[in-house]
């Protein structure tokens, strides 16, 4: 059985965030709820060290499993592939390397990267704004339908009609008028 050193030798993934406050929140992917938040990333780090010995040894202490970090061999690239374009697009990328003075393979490598930052940037602001939304409670009966989020799905499933919502009602169907305003 591994000792608490052994494990903190292993190279357990940390993924860190920038809060909109500025602070940083990291965590450990491989280790369920071991996170922490610090106002530096120097000290967000330090704090990640301590909470992940700390969640290693209750771990150890009760017997458990200790999951180990995802194995990076377990699949490999090398960093080439094919990809088949048309042959006017292939004129217009070779034309813009020439321009900019670059291989057409760093032109494209660069513009793969840069979009790769911009879907990872939409996701991460999509998976934030899911954890905002919470469900709408509704009044089900005749012609409405009550409607969940579930966050893990990230999409709106229906839920049973026969239900009733604990918080106050919402109808559906139906614009109400502004009271101050008198407008919809």
């Amino acid at each position: 059985m591994k000792s608490l050193e052994d494990y903190l030798k292993l190279p357990y993934t940390i993924e860190t965030r920038r809060e909109s406050d500025g602070s940083y929140f990291i965590k450990v992917k491989e280790l369920p709820g071991c996170m922490s938040v610090g106002e530096s990333i120097g000290e967000a780090y330090a704090m990640i060290e301590d909470a992940k010995a700390d969640w290693i040894q209750s771990c150890l202490d009760d017997g458990c499993v200790v999951p180990e970090p995802e194995e990076e061999d377990v699949k490999t690239y090398s960093g080439k592939f094919m990809v088949r374009i048309s042959p006017k697009l292939h004129r217009e990328l070779s034309e813009t390397a020439e321009k900019h003075g670059v291989s057409l393979n760093h032109l494209v490598t660069e513009m793969l990267s840069q979009e790769n930052g911009i879907l990872k940037s939409q996701q991460r602001t999509i998976d934030q704004l899911l954890g905002k939304v919470s469900p709408i409670p509704v009044m089900t009966g005749e012609g409405r339908i009550a409607f969940d989020m579930p966050s893990a799905v990230g999409r709106w499933t229906p839920l049973a009609t026969n239900t009733r919502p604990s918080a106050g009602p919402v109808l559906i169907g139906k614009v109400r008028k502004s009271r101050k305003t008198g407008t919809r």
